[in-house]
């Protein structure tokens, strides 16, 4: 049967394979601070910054008390190449309202959150003029980012090379074609990373090393059949507003016409005139019938043929709304009924034709076809299944 190997060709993997000059300079995960003119002091203060009035320092943004610079909570991305600290996560403070903590202070640990639970509005702020599709601040605590260590410039720098989620405080769910060619040894994990060229986030982001990871069985590498894997950690996320675990459905749950999100730190556009994204972007679109799905895909270069694997799941097909390259192993989430801005992981990013093209869905890894095999890891590890158990009625 030659179609499997036909697919392999022609689909366009939402995943970051190969690492480039460009990627690795501009690596959404690079330790390399955003450079301006000013020097930082150990409490986050920047001092000297080009274009700040005399008497202002560049500071985070909850530290500052002055309302009418601060924007009441509301960072303007419109403006960031505008902003003097070179950052919008910055800006110009007057001496006299700058609140004196450490920046990097230690978050309340949460013991038993909820999961699932979409922070809508942000923590401690949230943003205007969106351009390119920005999630909030903390918006999807579940988000992670999946790096590998490569040597550039004599140095060592995190490179970015999948999106992931996080099911259990020491467990990542993402897809296999994302890490089949890694060890655990080469991976790590990063939770809690929103604005991929700073460090001056009110909550740190935490990293983890891999300690194992298991692909599914029946994964087939020319189709992407069954394309799913969990990482285990070494140790497990401290949890806190910012970082939590993402509910998993019931098996065998559908959520058609539903409308949902992919969040990623993946290109904007196919191609090369996409760029992958510093700041961790968001996209709503509805989950298409699979029927429906197969008969567009039909319709593209894979031809009247094409079958629709059960392992899979569609959503998109409006036009410029996708996950894209880089994209690959993030979660697509969708409400849960009966609990307010608490949400399902219905997919992982997986492949499609193009990005943003209409009536031309992506297609995700059908999550709930996968939640026995899920479970049953689970429960082999003595790690339970509590962690992703949406608590409705």
């Amino acid at each position: 049967m030659l179609w499997p190997f036909l697919l392999s060709l022609v689909v366009l993997l939402r995943v970051n394979v190969a690492i480039s000059s460009k990627l690795v300079a501009s690596s959404p995960m690079t330790e390399n601070s955003v450079t301006v003119a000013s020097q930082t002091d150990s409490s986050g203060v920047r001092h000297g910054a080009a274009g700040c009035l005399k008497g202002q320092r560049c500071v985070p943004k909850d530290r500052c008390t002055n309302a009418s610079t601060a924007g009441s909570g509301l960072l303007d991305v419109r403006f960031e190449n505008e902003n003097p600290c070179g950052e919008f996560s910055l800006q110009c403070c007057e001496e006299q309202d700058i609140i004196d903590y450490p920046v990097t202070r230690t978050p309340r640990v949460l013991k038993k959150p909820a999961c699932g639970k979409r922070n809508s509005d942000g923590i401690h702020f949230r943003i205007v003029g969106h351009q390119n599709n920005e999630a909030e601040y903390g918006e999807f605590p579940w988000m992670i980012a999946v790096m590998t260590e490569e040597k550039a410039l004599n140095q060592l720098v995190n490179v970015y090379i999948s999106g992931g989620s996080l099911i259990h405080p020491k467990v990542v769910l993402t897809c296999a074609h994302c890490i089949q060619t890694r060890s655990s040894d080469q991976l790590k994990v990063r939770a809690g990373e929103w604005d991929t060229q700073t460090k001056n986030e009110i909550l740190p982001h935490q990293d983890r090393s891999v300690s194992e990871i298991i692909t599914h069985p029946d994964y087939f590498t020319a189709g992407l059949y069954n394309d799913i894997a969990l990482l285990f950690l070494e140790q497990p996320f401290n949890l806190n507003r910012g970082i939590q675990t993402i509910c998993l459905p019931p098996a065998g749950l559908r959520f058609d016409h539903q409308r949902c999100f992919a969040s990623g730190w993946g290109k904007d556009a196919y191609g090369n005139s996409g760029s992958y994204q510093i700041i961790l972007k968001k996209i709503e679109m509805p989950v298409v019938p699979s029927s429906q799905c197969q008969t567009q895909l039909r319709t593209t270069r894979l031809g009247i043929r094409f079958r629709l694997h059960e392992s899979f799941i569609c959503a998109g097909g409006e036009e410029g709304k996708d996950a894209c390259e880089g994209d690959g192993g993030s979660p697509l989430v969708c409400p849960v009924k009966g609990a307010y801005d608490h949400y399902y992981q219905t997919g992982i990013v997986a492949w499609g034709i193009g990005c943003g093209v209409s009536q031309t869905p992506g297609v995700y890894v059908n999550v709930a076809h996968f939640r026995s095999w899920i479970d049953q890891e689970m429960n082999e590890r003595r790690l339970g299944i509590d962690s992703y158990m949406a608590d409705v009625a």
